[in-house]
């Protein structure tokens, strides 16, 4: 019944935008790249958008009031001045795992009225993908076999967590939802020809597919503990990614923390292992974790290796090296898993952000999975 009724919604909406006495809007072309790599540049200063944000005194709160997954409260001190943040977990020293429930939720985008028929793109190629990919099973990384997530938490607070290291950190098994159809028309997307005539990309604008996100999840049956990622493939939205965080209000007084996760899923034959697969995935599932509420505070930093400052307050793992001008300089990282080989964004660790020399993560680190692309802390912004 949910279901029928957002497609019924995004029908309506669809005509509404039009109005039936204007008629069918003009034909847009497919736009010929025809010259790949910058166009691709491009592509990846997109980046990684922000948006949300829930009030720490909410998250920090932690009372049956709100109803989320489980979350804790911690700080770190740098140069006198306390900045606290909140992760998804249990407190690393209680030695408590706990099982992240995550929810797929494929996007079919057709794109109307471009060329001389609607392109669509399938997301069944990048929800498979995803489902036997590091981010839901173990697989090998520096510090042992595991969840990507997990891993990069575990290395992260290793020397903070309890003696016995039982601290986890893991995704269920995702539930997937049945595939839901969305139109792009020519005033709100594009399509690129990067390749032969089969190798399109779509775009989407960021607001169109916010809100087409933000509707969907009013239909779903999404629990308050469980995190929505939302997937299309080899399409975008003016950004690989992002993850958002607001409150919903309750009738009987009780509020739900609301979270999610938009990812799309390039090829690599298409964009090259810098943007492939899951590496914006990685990004915006690292940045969850460790900033679930996008409301953890930070010292502005500049990029690592470059002395531009980002102008980013906050605690966004993904953001120095794969949100930046120097991107480049930053290769993902190969994964072999399942027969596939998946490429994960390097993200740096909360160490990094504190100012911590030496870093009091695992082995002294400051980045995961590569461990080697950070060798000192974030470079501070002039005040």
């Amino acid at each position: 019944m949910k279901r029928s009724g957002l497609r019924m919604f995004l029908a309506l909406a669809w005509l509404s935008h039009f109005g039936l006495a204007d008629g069918p809007p003009a034909r847009k072309p497919i736009q010929v790249v025809s010259d790949r790599a910058a166009f691709l540049q491009k592509v990846r200063a997109l980046g990684h958008a922000k948006k949300g944000g829930v009030d720490k005194s909410k998250t920090d709160r932690g009372d049956d009031r709100e109803r989320s997954f489980p979350h804790f409260t911690s700080s770190f001190t740098y140069k006198g001045t306390t900045f606290p943040f909140t992760m998804v977990g249990y407190a690393p020293a209680s030695g408590r795992s706990a099982a992240i429930r995550p929810v797929l939720i494929p996007l079919r985008i057709r794109f109307a009225f471009f060329a001389d028929q609607d392109i669509v793109f399938e997301p069944g190629n990048a929800v498979n993908n995803m489902l036997k990919s590091p981010l839901f099973n173990d697989a090998a990384f520096p510090n042992g076999m595991g969840q990507f997530g997990d891993m990069l938490q575990r290395a992260t607070f290793w020397n903070k967590m309890d003696a016995k290291h039982n601290w986890h950190v893991t995704f269920a098994r995702p539930r997937v939802l049945p595939t839901v159809d969305v139109l792009v028309e020519p005033d709100i997307g594009e399509v690129f020809q990067v390749g032969g005539p089969n190798d399109l990309l779509g775009n989407v604008r960021f607001g169109a597919m916010d809100s087409t996100i933000h509707t969907i999840l009013q239909f779903s049956d999404i629990q308050p503990d469980e995190l929505p990622i939302f997937v299309t493939d080899n399409v975008f939205a003016d950004a690989l990614g992002y993850h958002d965080a607001f409150v919903v209000g309750r009738d009987d007084g009780t509020e739900i923390l609301q979270t999610l996760v938009y990812s799309s899923w390039l090829e690599p034959a298409l964009v090259g292992d810098l943007l492939a697969d899951v590496s914006t995935l990685n990004h915006e599932i690292g940045e969850w974790l460790n900033d679930p509420y996008v409301n953890n505070i930070v010292p502005l930093w500049k990029f690592p290796g470059i002395s531009l400052c980002a102008e980013n307050p906050f605690l966004e793992v993904g953001d120095p090296q794969g949100n930046g001008p120097n991107f480049s300089d930053f290769p993902t990282v190969p994964v072999v898993l399942n027969g596939y080989t998946y490429h994960l964004q390097d993200v740096v660790m909360l160490p990094w952000f504190a100012g911590e020399v030496p870093s009091t993560a695992q082995n002294g680190w400051y980045d995961f999975p590569s461990t080697t692309q950070i060798h000192a802390p974030f470079a501070p912004c002039a005040p």
